[in-house]
């Protein structure tokens, strides 16, 4: 934050899935402990309620008014309907049990993953396993173009994010993302095979 605040750079917090975590207690963002006029903090309700209301919303401190201008000039506001509808919901109570039902689901279905990972990819494959939300990353070594394991994924009806799409760079030409939000079943175990399959036979060239 010093760093920043000397050269006058603003902090966007992205936090839409900080209600997502896994164990008894809720990482804190920044905002909560800097609670700094330059830390922008954004969340949203679409990643752990409704994907299809896209609303959220923005800490902005010190940037508020000039938010709220681009905002009027670009998309006015979020429905109202909507809006109202996730603040009677919210009124009702139901949120929290919600959350509850939602973490136990999300980190069942990323363990059920990890493991078939573990179990299928061939083992200089690194996993990194967060403690919450639902995505896995995957390091698969310098030898492995993930452009090409995504274009062969494709190509077999599996998508997977390549690491190129996280950086301006290419320090991600050889890693994955893996969505491990859907239930797991015979589809998504051979879904992962697949991909596993794919990863073998590249690291062979």
């Amino acid at each position: 934050m010093a760093i920043l605040q000397a050269h006058g750079v603003a902090l966007i917090e992205d936090d839409v899935y900080g209600e997502l975590y896994f164990g008894g207690e809720r990482p804190m963002p920044l905002k909560a402990s800097e609670n700094r006029s330059e830390i922008l903090h954004c969340s949203s309700f679409s990643k752990c309620l409704a994907p299809g209301f896209r609303v959220g919303w923005v800490a902005a401190g010190a940037y508020a008014a000039r938010i709220q201008r681009l905002q009027l000039m670009s998309t006015l506001s979020a429905s109202v309907p909507v809006q109202l509808a996730l603040a009677d919901y919210m009124q009702q109570g139901g949120y929290d049990t919600h959350l509850r039902r939602l973490r136990r689901q999300l980190e069942q279905r990323q363990m059920a993953m990890f493991n078939a990972i573990t179990e299928t990819f061939p083992p200089s494959v690194s996993v990194n396993q967060p403690q919450g939300g639902y995505f896995l990353w995957l390091d698969l070594g310098e030898k492995v173009d993930a452009a090409k394991v995504y274009q062969r994924a494709l190509a077999q009806g599996v998508s997977i994010a390549p690491g190129t799409m996280f950086a301006v760079d290419d320090r991600y030409r050889h890693c994955i993302r893996i969505n491990t939000s859907f239930e797991w079943g015979p589809h998504t175990a051979r879904a992962i095979q697949i991909i596993a399959n794919i990863v073998a036979d590249e690291l062979k060239h």
